[in-house]
């Protein structure tokens, strides 16, 4: 008579764990989808694609990060994750893209209050720009020789060479 409580003692526990476990468990549906991202305006690919579930997209953290110039720690224990910044090194700036300081260096010169207003001249060319409140990301300023993509960064403002290029700007 013993064993049989002690059996049934064992089975009840063995039986509720696997509830309680069940119970803490849930089945979602989620969509695959495939997204074009971009990182300060450059395409980037993942190699994961994204989840979307009730309208919230779930990016792949690890991905991100390293895509952004973060380090990933994670913690399973703590059940935590932490994105560190790799430091102070100077963005690379990509090729069609050129910092005010290089654009000096092609003659243009660079004046106005850089608050509201920032004008780019050459022997032959002047163009103002208006400028974004916030000076944080893409901006696309409409001139009168057309569209200049501005890049606003930690490491300092760009602007786009194909639109400095159709301005006639620089050749």
């Amino acid at each position: 008579m013993k064993k049989a409580i002690i059996g049934l003692v064992a089975g009840m526990l063995i039986g509720s764990a696997g509830m309680a476990a069940a119970a803490t468990t849930q089945t979602v549906q989620a969509v695959f989808a495939k997204f074009t991202l971009s990182v300060d305006g450059q395409k980037q690919t993942l190699k994961n694609d994204p989840l979307v579930y009730k309208g919230t997209t779930y990016l792949p953290v690890r991905e991100v990060a390293e895509m952004t110039g973060y380090g990933l720690e994670y913690d399973n224990t703590k059940k935590s994750i932490d994105l560190k910044s790799k430091g102070t090194a100077t963005a690379k700036i990509p090729e069609n893209w050129i910092s005010l300081d290089e654009l000096k260096n092609l003659n243009v010169t660079i004046t106005g209050n850089l608050t509201d207003t920032m004008v780019l001249k050459t022997e032959s060319k002047s163009l103002e720009i208006p400028l974004p409140v916030q000076k944080k990301g893409l901006y696309t300023a409409k001139t009168e020789s057309g569209n200049i993509e501005l890049n606003f960064s930690e490491s300092g403002t760009q602007i786009n060479l194909d639109s400095l290029l159709s301005a006639g700007l620089i050749q």
